[in-house]
């Protein structure tokens, strides 16, 4: 019998030793069609991300994204814990969900085609017309579920609506705003600077108790506005998206908003900053079905993330109203220019949020040609849809991703010298909850300026 368990031993490290080489050399996938996204592809080694960590999180990222019959054991994966669920007898799906938005963006690539969208999908070629949400709640009467989300920063699955539930910070939101208030002593008194912070849809459509204590956003809101110096001007866009909840404002397998939504903020920030928002009527309209976004894919281990699939979502979009030039670059040397759209062609790509200007890079460019004033707005994704209505105002539209600077293995910017060196007179800095209580993405935010 003693002689069995060496023998039984030996198989297993033999088997392990045999899939740990097979997952080496066998031919890499390159996206999961399940999780509707590109999985991650063998980092280069180089003596520096060795020494730093940053090469065995890559490759560990590129290990699990590519290991073998992957799909098949994510399957077996769902239906188990479907049978999970189903034992803990609650009719509302929550789900911690790992946060990667503070880290890095996603974007079309330059491989993409970059033209503008020109048509809507309707084949008839005529204007898409965008929906009200007839189903969404009205602001003081969230629906009553059961159960409560026991881990904040969850993703929360109530119907056919996934909502991001945001987790307050304090301290680290009073963080968020003095480096708002850094960044606006550094720019100077020639440009006003605008702190937006816009909020998600758990805002609105959420049930009360996610919307009360550490997961309340208009206080999350509030305390940003209370803590910022008196060099920034604040921008509600919370009071100015809150009377049009039964409208189309955000999505609901996707953790943004539509471009209605950043609309109706965007008419805050006209507000604020002395402008007039021109009414959307004005604009020429086109949609993209069969949006899936990244809700769904935060939940996608549980078949109840089934009703996202079944009840997709659609991208309405709206044309610039002025002829304008969208570009990108990689550093502020700007000697890189990829020509996008402000509203871009994703065909039959699965993240159609990257209809508004290919998704995140480094620099953003909207030109106009134009002579008159030029802005920079500061934004990770959720600032994507919000850039193109700013080109109703400016001549020429910055966007900055401060996560793509300052950082190692990234270009350098110091946003003063740029800002002055573009004739900037004004500078936007537009995040969501997710990114008010983030240690990263405030730092990254600081480095602008120090």
């Amino acid at each position: 019998m003693k002689k069995i368990y060496p023998i039984l031993c030996g198989l297993l490290l033999a088997l392990l030793l045999f899939v740990g080489l097979f997952s080496l050399f066998d031919i890499d996938a390159t996206y999961s069609e399940r999780e509707r996204r590109s999985l991650k592809t063998l980092p280069g080694l180089t003596i520096s991300s060795l020494l730093d960590g940053s090469y065995t999180a890559k490759f560990s990222e590129y290990y699990a994204d590519t290991f073998p019959n992957r799909e098949s054991l994510m399957d077996t994966n769902r239906t188990l814990n479907g049978f999970y669920y189903f034992s803990g007898g609650s009719n509302t799906l929550v789900v911690d969900r790992n946060n990667g938005a503070a880290d890095h963006g996603e974007n079309l690539g330059g491989s993409t085609p970059s033209q503008e969208a020109t048509t809507p999908s309707d084949t008839s070629g005529e204007e898409a017309t965008v929906p009200s949400e007839s189903t969404a709640p009205p602001l003081e009467e969230a629906p009553d579920v059961e159960g409560v989300v026991e881990q904040l920063g969850a993703v929360a699955l109530i119907g056919d609506r996934a909502l991001d539930i945001p987790y307050a910070d304090n301290d680290q939101i009073k963080a968020y705003a003095a480096a708002v208030t850094k960044i606006a002593a550094a720019l100077g008194s020639n440009v006003r600077t605008f702190s937006m912070p816009v909020p998600n849809s758990a805002a609105y459509y959420s049930p009360a108790e996610y919307r009360t204590g550490a997961s309340s956003q208009t206080a999350m809101l509030e305390l940003v506005q209370d803590s910022l110096g008196s060099n920034v001007h604040f921008v509600d866009s919370y009071s100015a998206i809150a009377p049009h909840t039964d409208e189309y404002l955000y999505f609901r397998t996707d953790h943004h908003w539509t471009q209605l939504g950043a609309y109706y903020a965007y008419t805050a920030f006209c507000q604020a900053a002395g402008f007039t928002a021109p009414s959307l009527d004005t604009f020429e309209t086109g949609q993209w079905d069969d949006f899936v976004g990244s809700l769904y894919t935060s939940i996608s281990d549980y078949p109840q993330s089934q009703v996202l699939l079944d009840n997709p979502d659609t991208v309405y979009y709206y044309k610039p109203s002025v002829d304008c030039t969208t570009t990108y670059y990689s550093d502020t040397t700007l000697s890189d220019p990829v020509p996008i759209g402000a509203i871009s062609y994703v065909g039959e790509t699965s993240n159609k949020y990257l209809t508004f200007m290919g998704g995140d890079h480094p620099i953003t460019i909207i030109d106009t040609g134009n002579s008159g004033s030029t802005c920079i707005l500061i934004k990770e994704s959720f600032g994507n849809c919000f850039a193109p209505w700013l080109i109703n105002n400016y001549s020429k539209v910055i966007c900055i991703d401060p996560r793509e600077f300052n950082r190692d293995g990234t270009p350098t910017l110091d946003l003063p010298s740029f800002a002055q060196e573009h004739g900037v007179t004004d500078c936007i800095i537009l995040n969501y909850p997710m990114m008010l209580s983030s240690e990263a993405y405030t730092t990254w935010l600081e480095r602008l300026v120090d």
